[in-house]
């Protein structure tokens, strides 16, 4: 899932910064979650779903469309 947020932050032309401050969280988590150190809540997810209209099923699994 981790490399599915960085794919995603990429596709959308936003750093770090820009990324987290839409869903809520400071840069250095979005890098600890892009770097797989730290795991993944359920209301991160559904921050990012909702707000840059990601499929939950593709985002957590791989499964389907962005």
């Amino acid at each position: 899932m981790n490399q599915r947020i960085l794919k995603l932050r990429k596709s959308l032309n936003l750093s770090q910064t820009d990324f987290g401050e839409q869903i809520g969280m400071k840069p250095s988590s979005i890098s600890d979650i892009e770097n797989n150190r730290v795991q993944i809540s359920d209301r991160t997810i559904i921050a990012i779903c909702s707000k840059f209209n990601v499929n939950e099923e593709w985002l957590k699994s791989g499964n389907g469309n962005m």
